[in-house]
This record gives C-alpha cells, structure tokens and sequence, in this order.
C-alpha cells in the first residue's frame, strides 16, 4: 500500500480554511442596526418626565401637582394647552396642568395649563 503525502497537507488546509470561515460567516449572519429604528435607551440614562394633574399649591419658586413639587426656573416656558405664550402668573391652584420636567424630575422646563 502506498502512502500519499498530500493527504495530510489537504486535511490540514481544509481544516485551517474552516478554522478562519466559520468566525467570519457568524459575524456576517449578525442583524444590522436598523438605522430607522428607536435607540435602545439603558435604564441608567436620564430622560425628561411629565408630571399632570391639579395645581395644588403654587409659590414664585415651585408648583406642586397633585403633591409632587417642582422648581421653577428662569428658563420655564408657560403656555395654553392651544399654544398661546402665557405667564407664570397665569397659572393658578385648581389649574390642571401638564408639566415637562428636566433630567432629574426636579425643574419644571414648560408648563402647559389646560383650558377651563
């Protein structure tokens, strides 16, 4: 029986070919981003918070809804719920409102009262 050298030299070569195709055909089945999709937002990541309800107590500094205070700023913006720029004076206890709050839920950024 003759013994082919080249047979082992191809096991190797087809074994080193799949040893480099594999890794690259999984990172290719991988599912691309879809660029049109929402981003991921991680649990860790401050995002504005809304805060609607009653006006239950009002100072220059802070509105309270429905018991949670907010600071207001300098920055605040204050409108009707149509859009119309009103001021912060405007806004009274009773009034029910929806207010957009910064990252940390602490200061008002707009407040917009609803129509009576």
């Amino acid at each position: 029986m003759k013994n082919n050298p080249l047979k082992p030299t191809l096991l190797g070569l087809l074994l080193a070919s799949a040893m480099v195709a594999l890794p690259s055909m999984a990172l290719a089945q991988a599912v691309p981003a879809d660029p049109a999709a929402p981003a991921q937002v991680n649990p860790d990541t401050k995002l504005s918070k809304n805060i609607s309800g009653k006006v239950t107590s009002k100072s220059e500094t802070s509105l309270t809804v429905d018991g949670r205070t907010v600071s207001l700023s300098s920055a605040t913006t204050f409108s009707t719920k149509g859009g119309s720029a009103i001021g912060s004076s405007d806004v009274k206890v009773g009034d029910n409102v929806n207010i957009v709050t910064s990252d940390d839920g602490q200061v008002a950024v707009s407040v917009d009262v609803a129509a009576q």
